[in-house]
């Protein structure tokens, strides 16, 4: 069994950016070097961390009971343990579990820890921050960060060497102030071996070990990735032997460093390269005659950024399933705080995160033959073929998925939520009715602190007037 225990470097040590996060705003929370109060910082009071946190409260001996588990870690672990205690943990994990609580009590300070998954079967490696904070009855409690970390170098190793496209893990190599030197390859499976004629370049110099890397495009591309844990896909063409070569690295961060996946695709490239010569002509004389009638009635349904129905589109789909249509239900969907997204990050961001957020409302909806579609703005409504609870449940997937990956930006991860409100659409009410009920769930979702899903009254219990979505400017 692999443990790890850290009162030190938590930042440093930690992958998930939400650590390094949430371990600033505890700090902000002690007073006076005390432990904070659980009534100033508990699982309410962090939404947006709330997906992965769990809270352990004491029952007596040394154990806690799981009072709080995150959505965004049973969806992982793919269990919940709400209500039983670290008692129900056996062997050396129990004991690792209750040394590092009594740890914490004992100093008063938080632990990072790392442990190598037991029960989770789809995880290899969880980190764990544990931030203790005191009960109104004096005893300590615990709010404790827990999210799957990236798997290790040998487990990386078996599926690297079945891969035919070349595949290098490396780390970084950095000056003592922490500078960005180089990096060096730690594992490179046989097809990159191949790829490049090289052997043996396990421990040496990135750069050296493959002199194409010194394409600006690619380093710096590596670079990004290594600093903003973003990704990255950079084509090169090169001459090999008298000829061209096209190569395409896709980056992705792993641990202090990253994986590069490296794909031949000189023979795409150059099929496209002579298609699209041989097309060139086709396509300019059919957009000659392609009336812009033709165009229009493209353009009526969709929007433009994010491929959605766009307000026309709504209502012809809903009028649509009106004809044809059970019960269904409607959630309506609005970015938290986009405005200052806009305003600090710049609106290129703003429109990736408008397309990132519709994107992941089209697949859940898609998966369940429902659509989506983009009011304007940051609003989207989506409508699915499911009565309230399990739309309600649909609306909360979404919620979760789109607040656990953060947006990569050039200052840095973006963290984006929403709010949702869900309401269901009867047979024997309008689309409009739904509407104005999901919308006035929306509102109150903003109202309640952002970043949830409220679920929106019986028609026949509304009692305020809800502003027409129909009615709104275009």
């Amino acid at each position: 069994m692999y443990f790890e225990v850290h009162a030190t470097g938590i930042v440093e040590r930690a992958q998930a950016p939400d650590i390094a996060m949430l371990y600033r705003s505890y700090l902000a929370a002690c007073r006076n070097g005390n432990m904070p109060r659980q009534a100033d910082f508990d699982v309410p009071e962090l939404p947006q961390f709330a997906a992965f946190l769990m809270r352990l409260e004491p029952v007596g001996d040394g154990v806690f009971r799981y009072s709080y588990y995150g959505s965004g870690i049973t969806a992982v672990a793919q269990f919940d343990i709400t209500g039983q205690t670290t008692a129900d943990f056996e062997g050396p994990l129990r004991a690792f579990f209750e040394r590092a609580y009594a740890q914490c009590i004992e100093t008063g300070q938080p632990l990072f820890t790392i442990h190598r998954a037991i029960k989770a079967n789809l995880v290899h490696t969880w980190e764990r921050l544990l931030l203790p904070v005191r009960m109104a009855d004096g005893a300590v409690a615990f709010i404790v960060y827990n999210r799957p970390r990236e798997f290790e170098q040998d487990f990386l190793q078996a599926i690297l060497n079945g891969l035919p496209d070349g595949l290098i893990a490396f780390r970084a190599t950095r000056e003592a102030n922490g500078e960005l030197s180089g990096a060096v390859v730690l594992s490179a499976n046989p097809a990159a071996c191949d790829m490049f004629q090289i052997e043996n370049i396990e421990g040496q110099q990135l750069r050296t070990a493959l002199p194409l890397l010194h394409d600006s495009a690619v380093w710096e591309a590596l670079v990004r990735v290594i600093s903003t844990r973003s990704r990255e896909l950079v084509e090169v063409c090169h001459q090999h032997q008298g000829t061209p070569r096209y190569l395409r690295f896709q980056i992705t961060p792993l641990f202090d460093g990253a994986m590069m996946h490296i794909a031949d695709v000189t023979a795409l490239t150059l099929a496209n390269i002579v298609l699209e010569r041989e097309h060139e002509q086709l396509r300019s004389e059919i957009s000659r005659q392609q009336s812009e009638g033709d165009v229009l009635r493209g353009l009526a349904h969709s929007d433009a950024l994010t491929g959605a129905l766009n307000r026309r589109g709504l209502f012809a789909a809903a009028d649509e399933w009106s004809r044809k249509r059970d019960a269904c239900s409607v959630i309506a969907v609005d970015i938290d705080s986009f405005k200052l997204i806009n305003d600090r990050y710049g609106h290129g961001v703003g429109d990736n995160a408008i397309r990132e957020i519709a994107s992941v409302l089209m697949d859940v909806a898609n998966q369940h033959d429902g659509f989506v579609a983009r009011l304007g703005g940051d609003e989207f409504i989506c409508v699915v073929p499911e009565l309230l609870a399990p739309a309600t449940e649909l609306a909360e997937q979404a919620r979760v998925r789109i607040s656990v990956n953060p947006l990569a930006s050039a200052l840095g991860p973006v963290m984006l939520t929403c709010s949702l409100g869900v309401a269901e659409w009867l047979p024997s009410s309008s689309f409009d009715v739904a509407l104005q009920i999901a919308d006035k769930a929306l509102y109150r979702a903003k109202k309640d602190g952002r970043n949830r899903v409220v679920s929106g009254h019986e028609p026949g219990t509304m009692t305020e007037p809800v502003l027409s979505l129909r009615s709104r400017a275009s």
